[in-house]
């Protein structure tokens, strides 16, 4: 892995946040820098219909600069599955800093864009690996390759499960109380892990954006599941994600006791100690320093 993408993966565990912007509400481009997310996704997919997306490409580039004229956050655009060729060379003209891929099944689809990246960037005289790489994986055969998928990419930081349109091919309601996608959420969770990506996502649903406190139990518990962060589709819930996906007061203070606990102990000679009647390893240590990096974190950018 060369250094630029050792720094992108950093800065993509960084990050608790992500907010989506239709590529066709320009207005809305302040909006989204000044909302406080790590990352604004600008999106050529869902968010506007097909017929919308020429002239969404064509402003492209405005828009990328009016995010970045508000404030200097990292901007990524989703690109369209059907599109792939013509949306990736857009996000390169437009001087985005990466590009999130939707409904990915393949290890192929992975290596398809960074030929197009590769391609682009060498045409338009940008550095190369200059953009990074998100994937979307929201289908049944794209949980069946995951592992391939999360392993395909050196351009590849983070991968997000595509709950709307998962349960969409299951049949399954995901805001039901009776709806479990946890095993495909571990699937996802674990092959992101295993090949050093970021895994962001929601055990629940953000459709329903107005209610921001169960929003919070819901990211919480996410947080729990071992997420880092998730993409937002509101400006109010960047907030909400934001605290919910860091450390809390109480954490970190004790995350420094165990890492003070065990230098104390490896300065005597030791490979344990003992912090409130337990004991203190090289496991729980590792813990306690990454969530102080995640507390103290740098510019997510």
């Amino acid at each position: 892995m060369s250094a630029g993408n050792a720094r992108s993966r950093e800065a993509a565990f960084a990050r608790r946040t992500q907010l989506f912007l239709p590529a066709d509400r320009p207005e809305r481009a302040a909006k989204a820098a000044t909302s406080g997310a790590d990352a604004v996704l600008v999106d050529l997919e869902d968010s506007l219909p097909p017929d919308g997306r020429p002239a969404a490409r064509a402003g492209l580039a405005g828009l990328v600069a009016a995010v970045r004229a508000a404030r200097p956050v990292p901007v990524l655009v989703r690109v369209n599955s059907d599109d792939l060729a013509v949306d990736v060379e857009a996000a390169v003209l437009a001087a985005a800093d990466g590009v999130l891929v939707p409904k990915v099944e393949s290890a192929a689809t992975v290596h398809e864009v960074e030929d197009l990246l590769d391609d682009a960037e060498r045409r338009h005289g940008l550095p190369a690996g200059s953009l990074e790489v998100q994937l979307l994986v929201e289908t049944p055969r794209g949980l069946l390759a995951a592992a391939d998928i999360a392993a395909a990419g050196a351009r590849t930081v983070a991968m997000v499960l595509g709950v709307e349109d998962l349960a969409a091919e299951l049949d399954v309601d995901p805001t039901s109380p009776y709806a479990d996608l946890r095993w495909a959420h571990a699937t996802v969770l674990c092959a992101a892990r295993a090949h050093g990506l970021a895994p962001y996502g929601l055990l629940g649903s953000l459709t329903n954006f107005r209610d921001l406190p169960a929003l919070a139990e819901d990211a919480r518990r996410s947080r729990g599941f071992g997420y880092l962060g998730a993409l937002c589709i509101h400006p109010a819930q960047v907030e909400v994600l934001a605290e919910a996906f860091g450390p809390t007061a109480e954490e970190v203070a004790h995350a420094e006791a165990v890492v003070a606990a065990m230098e104390q102990a490896e300065r005597e000679g030791h490979a344990a100690a003992q912090l409130d009647g337990r004991m203190v390893d090289t496991p729980v240590a590792v813990r306690a320093r990454r969530l102080l990096a995640r507390a103290h974190r740098p510019s997510a950018g």
